[in-house]
Parts: structure tokens; sequence; C-alpha cells
């Protein structure tokens, strides 16, 4: 497939085979749930199907088929050329078939994809997109996916958390009235990271209110849930300075992750908390820190710049702040104070201009955070003094309460 031309492609026959086309149907519905399910039998439905297809012909479900690998072969350490171009087919083919019961389904998965060299804001869009389409055409199941990832990329942009509650609220209604259990998991521990950060729960770190009970939703929710709790756990750690909290959570996260089919990348911005999280415990702890011989900084086999800098070779748009405060915070683990002090001022910069509200925040909090350290309290209090209004802009009361 990836040595044909559009036109090639274009011009392949239509699956006539009632049986074939019977089997297609089995296996797209298969291969959905694999992927939700963390099936070993994945790789076999998405092959089987791309076989039917080159040997008997297209139908609306090879749509899917290409859409599927597209968001699975897409990420960091995956293939981004043959999750390219395996979107490209799956949209060329929906064009052409008219295969609107799978409309919602395919821009889901390629929109995913194709998010982490796209705007955020544009993803956002397109998940929306896909959840108004899932409801006029029936797919519930994809329309669901689709609103708890506008959630999810909402969340990234750096969306107002009092809008971002009213949506989750909104569409874990739809959710319950639907049977979407999964979905509803995953949107719940949105919510609730939300509420947290809101100051609309009795300890920010405890993942507990109304909504949910942190230790009752680790026992019942499905193991696929579980990485993104981990993730969001981490990052509320860190946002309130227990960053050994944050480092236990990103192990809990990576001991699930053996099991899984794909990582939860979140179009970097794991990785990005990753960094922050293992930089902020090396400050803490800087016996441990070395450089190794070509001058990366090292820790325990992580190397944070480097792979900061390979993220933002795959996905530039949204990624160029991070990097840039990454390296502030490198330099100054190293002592090079002029170079953390522009990096700083660039990172926070870059964060404005794309309107990454809470990383803007984030960043001018890392500032005074190294203003403080060095004795400067009159610039770290003007940096500090813009992190409280940024977090109170995006809604953040309890990072306000925690910095005052």
């Amino acid at each position: 497939f990836i040595k044909m031309e559009n036109s090639q492609f274009s011009n392949l026959k239509k699956m006539e085979d009632n049986k074939k086309g019977a089997v297609m149907k089995l296996l797209h519905t298969l291969s959905f749930y694999c992927v939700f399910a963390e099936s070993r039998y994945l790789p076999f439905a998405l092959n089987r199907m791309l076989e039917l297809t080159l040997s008997h012909g297209v139908c609306k479900e090879s749509c899917s088929a290409f859409a599927t690998i597209s968001f699975i072969l897409c990420g960091l350490h995956g293939d981004w050329t043959g999750s390219s171009r395996s979107g490209e087919l799956a949209l060329l083919l929906l064009e052409r078939l008219q295969a609107r019961e799978y409309e919602s389904n395919v821009r889901n998965f390629v929109s995913t994809a194709q998010s982490w060299t796209d705007p955020m804001r544009l993803t956002i869009k397109k998940k929306l997109t896909s959840y108004e389409i899932g409801m006029q055409t029936g797919a519930i199941d994809d329309a669901m996916y689709s609103a708890a990832l506008y959630c999810y990329f909402s969340f990234f942009g750096g969306i107002e958390l009092p809008i971002l509650e009213k949506d989750c609220r909104r569409f874990i209604k739809q959710m319950s009235e639907y049977k979407q259990i999964l979905e509803k998991y995953r949107v719940t521990v949105l919510l609730q990271t939300a509420l947290n950060l809101m100051g609309k729960s009795n300890n920010p770190l405890d993942l507990t209110s109304e909504t949910m009970v942190q230790s009752q939703y680790i026992e019942e929710c499905p193991k696929q849930m579980k990485c993104g709790f981990y993730i969001l756990s981490s990052w509320l750690a860190y946002l309130f300075g227990e960053y050994e909290l944050a480092s236990s959570a990103v192990s809990s996260r990576m001991e699930v992750e053996k099991n899984t089919n794909k990582k939860i990348e979140w179009c970097g911005m794991t990785l990005f908390y990753d960094c922050l999280i293992y930089l902020a415990v090396e400050k803490r702890d800087q016996k441990r820190f070395a450089s190794d011989i070509s001058g990366k900084t090292k820790m325990c086999g992580f190397y944070p710049r480097a792979l900061m800098k390979k993220l933002v070779d795959y996905a530039p748009l949204n990624n160029q702040h991070r990097l840039l405060l990454i390296e502030a915070e490198v330099a100054s683990l190293e002592g090079e104070h002029d170079i953390a002090i522009e990096k700083y001022d660039s990172a926070i910069a870059a964060a404005e201009v794309i309107g990454f509200l809470h990383e803007q925040a984030i960043g001018n909090e890392r500032a005074g955070d190294f203003f403080l350290a060095h004795g400067s309290i009159k610039r770290a209090t003007r940096y500090y003094g813009h992190a409280i209004d940024l977090y109170r802009r995006w809604g953040a009361q309890a990072k306000v309460d925690h910095l005052c």
C-alpha cells in the first residue's frame, strides 16, 4: 500500500464477495475492541483486514482498518511515515466509499495520529466534529470515545478548568445514559483532576470527591484506564511539589505499560512531565546527578534533553516551549545560570504564543524557584506573581493557594 500512488489506490476494485464482506465487518468489530482491551489479537485482525482488502477489494471496513493502523503506528517511538500514509488512505477511502457509518471512527483515529503535528486547537475541533458525526450516525461507541478525547485534548491545550468541568459532566451524563462504562471511567478521572486543581477536593493529591473515590477507582477500573490514572496522578503530584510521589506514579505507570499494546503518550505530554519529574527529583538529590562523556545530562539512564529534542523533531508545533523549559531545568542543575535564565524566559514566551496558559504558568513557577534558590527574592517574586495570575486565569485555585 505504501508503494501505491493515490490514483492507484483509488482505482482498487470494490469488494463483491458477500462472505468476505461479512468477515471484514467481524474483524472491524474485533479490532475496535482489541484496541481498548489491550488484546494480543489486534495485529492479527488488522493484518487480515489488509490482506482481504488487497486480494478481494476495498470495502467500508477497509477505511477503519487503515485509520486504526494510523493510530497504532503514531508516536515518538512509532512509524510516523506508515502512520501518516495509513491515515491518508483511510480518508481517501472514506470519501470514495461514502462510509458515513464509520466516519466518526475514522476521523477520530486519524486525528489522534495527526495531533502530533497539528496545532492543539485544530485537534480539539476535529475531536468535537468526530463526536457530532458519531451522534448523528448512531455510532455511539465512536462518539463517546471522541467525546472523551475532546475533553483530554481540551485539558492539554489549557482550556479554563471551569469550562472543562462543565464539558466533562455533560459527557459523563451521556456516557451513563448510553452505558458507555469505559469512556465514563476515562472522563471521570480527568474531571476529578480538574476538580482537584480547582480546589474542590479536600486533598489536591487524592483523586477523591463526590465524583469518585481514588482507592475504589484503582480497584474497579479496567486495566487500560490505570495508565491514564497514573499519568494524571503524577502530574498532580508534580504540580504540588510532591516529587517523590510523582516519581512513584511514573514507575507504577511504566509497570502497567509492560502489558499494553500502545503507550499513552498524549502527543508528548507524558514525556514532558516525565522529564520535569525526573529533573525535580534530581534537584532534591544532586548526588545522583552526572554527565556522560558527550556532555548530555544523565540520570539513571534517563536523558531528558535528548528525548525532548527527539520529540520536537517529530512534533514541533506543540512542544518547542516544552523543550526550552527542560533545557532551562537542565542548565539550572548544571550551574549554567545565564543559559537557564534565557531558556526560562524563552519557554514562557513560546508557551504564551500558542496559548498554553497552564504551561506558561509552570514556566514562571520554575523560574521563580530558580531565582529563589539563588537568593534573588525580588526577581523570584515577580515570576511567582505571574505564575499565580496565570494559574488563577486557568481556574486552578488550589495551585494559587499552594503558591500563596
